[in-house]
């Protein structure tokens, strides 16, 4: 029993990491878009400067939101497979008890 809970809490905190990571990414990113955006209001001679530093960063959230969606993708097909799998297994179960009670009452 409390290994069943440390192992539920361990993949939890795992599944977690990928959305707190994403997460802060996307803060940071806002709050340097808005940053930007001030600086340029108050200083536009510098706002060429500032488009090309914002490209790095797009490029860095562009990835950010590309690795998460393909992290919760993958995930989602794991567990529908890992699902479906335990769907076949009970239901060999099933039929083989079927063929047992079967044979039972034809005796």
């Amino acid at each position: 029993m409390v290994a069943r809970k440390a192992s539920e809490k361990m993949k939890e905190a795992f599944i977690q990491y990928s959305k707190k990571m994403c997460t802060r990414v996307t803060i940071f990113w806002m709050i340097y878009r808005i940053a930007n955006f001030v600086v340029a209001l108050l200083r536009p001679d510098i706002a060429n400067a500032l488009v090309d530093l914002s490209a790095g960063v797009d490029t860095i959230m562009i990835v950010n939101i590309s690795t998460y969606t393909g992290n919760s993708i993958c995930e989602k097909a794991s567990v529908a497979f890992a699902g479906r799998k335990s769907i076949y297994e009970q239901n060999q179960n099933n039929y083989d008890e079927q063929d047992v009670e079967d044979e039972d009452s034809n005796g």
